[in-house]
């Protein structure tokens, strides 16, 4: 196999055609590469490649891999380089909820390590797509529109008719009962009966609908009424 250009488009090209789809995961609805395939995968094109992690230098003069900051906050950053292209990447040390962690142990600090250096790969080219959301590399995405999926065309929505209210036809009877049900409510209401709520909703209901039932079974529960209201007012020395 000829060797491979080393020139940063080059590099690139050769990359972020790469479908790394089967070895991705989803965890709290973001899409992650593992390290080992990433780095895996960039060995196989470029096994030249070379990685440097930066940090910071104590008063001691040790050097940490990490950078910390006021709060205990802390950042990671790596280099990779191939031929003379050098791409750099840092990432703060983060929990499940994409917050900076203060005062991190050593794994939360590897494995924000490991998510830099994949992240780093991608400014290179590999798997560049999944951080900008897309779902495939440019140029498979671009040949499966094309190929598969035609733009689709909105259908217009049709414009909604109202239905027209059907007439309500009165019967004789519907009417007659309709008649003597208001007649009996005046009645009542003069004779000091006041419904309630529940009843003046039935007495409402009955007469709009012309429900010749519902009118019968009115008419003859407030006749009921109407009676012992009746002998209450012809006697009203009982009411003293």
């Amino acid at each position: 196999m000829p060797a491979k250009s080393l020139g940063a488009a080059s590099i690139w090209k050769t990359l972020s055609k790469i479908n790394v789809n089967e070895f991705t995961e989803e965890k709290g609805g973001l899409t992650y590469l593992s390290w080992s395939h990433a780095y895996r995968i960039m060995m196989e094109n470029y096994p030249e490649m070379t990685i440097k992690w930066h940090g910071t230098t104590d008063e001691h003069g040790v050097t940490r891999d990490a950078t910390y900051y006021e709060g205990g906050t802390t950042m990671v950053s790596c280099s990779v380089t191939i031929g003379d292209v050098v791409r750099e990447m840092w990432l703060p040390v983060m929990d499940y909820r994409m917050k900076s962690i203060a005062h991190p142990s050593s794994r939360d600090i590897s494995d924000a390590k490991m998510r830099c250096l994949t992240k780093c790969f991608s400014l290179h080219g590999l798997a560049n797509y999944i951080y900008s959301g897309d779902g495939l590399p440019t140029e498979e995405t671009t040949a499966s529109v094309a190929e598969v999926a035609p733009p689709k065309v909105k259908a217009k929505r049709a414009k909604r008719t109202k239905k027209a209210k059907k007439p309500v036809v009165e019967s004789p009877d519907a009417g007659a009962l309709k008649n003597e049900l208001i007649a009996l409510t005046h009645r009542l209401n003069d004779g000091g009966w006041t419904p309630d709520d529940a009843t003046k909703a039935q007495i409402k209901a009955a007469v709009t609908d012309l429900d010749t039932e519902a009118l019968t079974s009115l008419v003859k529960a407030l006749q009921e009424v109407e009676q012992p209201l009746l002998l209450l007012n012809d006697n009203p020395e009982e009411n003293d």
